[in-house]
This record gives structure tokens, C-alpha cells and sequence, in this order.
């Protein structure tokens, strides 16, 4: 007897979901995903009926800035900041995800929170596990 049940998401699918809901970011956003782990991520979105999202090559800067950017990959601190000085624009008040080694420093200084600051961003919330940070980092308004 076969007894249908109904698929589980993993853990990557799980967080494509919820992180960007949690964020305020909905089917009706326009979401850009970029990066070489982008594809997996793309069509993920499309696969859930995200209605207006896409694909920015790395380093292309779309004329149009977006509500949410996700990075579906890990960025040291130099890729991190090609992203935000010529990548894909995060509209203010929109939400950049992005992941990032994590940090060991003694003190509570992150290099990637600081980074993300000078750009005009506020770290809304911050994941560690398996020696990454998950950053859902919001464009200030200013």
C-alpha cells in the first residue's frame, strides 16, 4: 500500500523560504539572484510562483534596483564588497541575503557587519552553523 506524503524541504529550501518572508519580501517582490550558485536558487523561486524574479551575472548592475538580492553562496569580505559596490542594487529599504565565512574574532567586531554598515545596510538578522554566517542585511533608508 503506498501512502503519499507530502515532499520535506531541506534545509537550504526551508531558509529560501522563510528568510525572505521574515523579511517582508513576498511572491510579488522583485527578487534578483546572482552569483555561480544562483541557478539552484533561481529555480527554486520560480518553482514556489515568485512572479518577478531573476538572474544578474555577477559584477552586471541592472538598471533597476530590486527589493531583494540574494546571494546563494558564500563571499569572503572582497567579494562581499565587489557585490555591493558593482553588483546588483538592493532598492532602499529592500533586504540583501548574502552568506559569509564566519567570523573569529575575539571581540564582537564582524568585518562582514561592518562592511555591510558603510554600505547603508542594518543587519537584521545574522545565522551561524557550519562555519558560515547567513546575513538578512535591510538598505537603510538614508
Amino acid at each position: 500500500m503506498r501512502t503519499d506524503r507530502p515532499a520535506r524541504e531541506s534545509g537550504t529550501e526551508a531558509a529560501l523560504g522563510s528568510l525572505p518572508r521574515g523579511a517582508g519580501v513576498d511572491k510579488d517582490s522583485d527578487i534578483l539572484v546572482t552569483g555561480p550558485a544562483g541557478l539552484p536558487a533561481l529555480l527554486w523561486f520560480c518553482h514556489h510562483d515568485y512572479k518577478r524574479v531573476g538572474y544578474a551575472r555577477p559584477g552586471a548592475a541592472p538598471a533597476n534596483d530590486s527589493d531583494c538580492v540574494v546571494v546563494p553562496e558564500t563571499c569572503d569580505l572582497a567579494a562581499l564588497e565587489r557585490l555591493l559596490d558593482h553588483g546588483p542594487r538592493v532598492r532602499r529599504g529592500g533586504v540583501l541575503i548574502v552568506m559569509t565565512p564566519e567570523t573569529r574574532a575575539p571581540s564582537n567586531d564582524d568585518p562582514a557587519h561592518d562592511l555591510l554598515a558603510r554600505h547603508g545596510f542594518r543587519i537584521e538578522r545574522c545565522l551561524h552553523g557550519a562555519r558560515r554566517e547567513l546575513h538578512v542585511a535591510r538598505r537603510l533608508a538614508a
